[in-house]
């Protein structure tokens, strides 16, 4: 059962590793090409991907440090939600743009309706 184990998480290594060197751009790796990380990886099979995993993904100084950005939705963006809130008088009262001070949305003046 211990040698099952090992050997699929030997499997599970290599695999991570193929497909972060795969997404991986040149600049983010070092000390070789992404050809030969990947023959490294496939060929030598436990140390090659441990090798990639602590050598060669670092990025060189200079490049991007986060490759995979995060991506932040509108309703965290203090700035988006300050352009959805409506301007306020001085008097505190939120007015829309479309909307002039003589509206008024009381019906007390409307006849009722009869049918």
């Amino acid at each position: 059962m211990a040698r099952v184990l090992v050997v699929l998480a030997v499997i599970g290594v290599t695999i991570y590793a193929v497909i972060d060197c795969l997404r991986s751009d040149e600049a983010e790796l070092r000390v070789l090409p992404k050809p030969l990380w990947l023959l490294m990886i496939l060929v030598v099979p436990l140390f090659g991907p441990v090798i990639y995993i602590l050598v060669g993904r670092q990025p060189l100084p200079g490049s991007p440090t986060s490759r995979r950005q995060r991506m932040v939705a509108p309703d965290d963006d203090p700035d988006f939600l300050r352009s959805l809130d409506p301007p306020r008088s001085r008097d505190g009262e939120r007015r829309h743009k479309d909307s002039s001070p003589d509206d008024s949305e009381d019906d007390e003046g409307d006849p009722p309706l009869t049918s």
